[in-house]
């Protein structure tokens, strides 16, 4: 007998990248706006993760090679997930200001997948 998986379709973002002071950051500022944060340590493992997870956003920290970006954009559009890449490097005040985007939007996509799976119920396509 197969189980059924659950999906949850908490607010959720996928961080992409090694741990350390700007993962902590970042995650930190996520879950303040009880987002809730899915860690994947490399490109690979983000891209096994991404349908299961099911991200509204993908935060990819550092730099990763143009292969390894079409395949996360990829992934990505396939779960409607928003892919935003971070460098490492920003000061603090604009890595605030892409942080509050990044919240924001993750936000704003949790709403419209809510509003399409609304929409789906009451055409009885589920």
């Amino acid at each position: 007998m197969e189980s059924t998986i659950v999906r949850t379709f908490e607010t959720t973002v996928m961080i992409v990248g090694p741990r350390g002071r700007m993962a902590d950051r970042v995650t930190a500022r996520f879950e303040a706006a009880r987002i809730r944060v899915v860690r994947a340590a490399h490109v690979p493992a983000a891209g096994e993760r991404l349908a299961v997870a099911m991200p509204q956003l993908v935060l990819v920290l550092g730099e990763v090679s143009a292969d390894e970006r079409d395949f996360l954009a990829d992934r990505a559009t396939a779960v409607g997930a928003l892919l935003m890449h971070v460098d490492p490097a920003l000061d603090d005040e604009t890595l605030e200001e892409i942080l509050e985007r990044g919240v924001e939007a993750a936000l704003e996509r949790r709403i419209l997948r809510d509003q399409s799976s609304a929409t789906a119920e009451a055409d009885g396509w589920e």
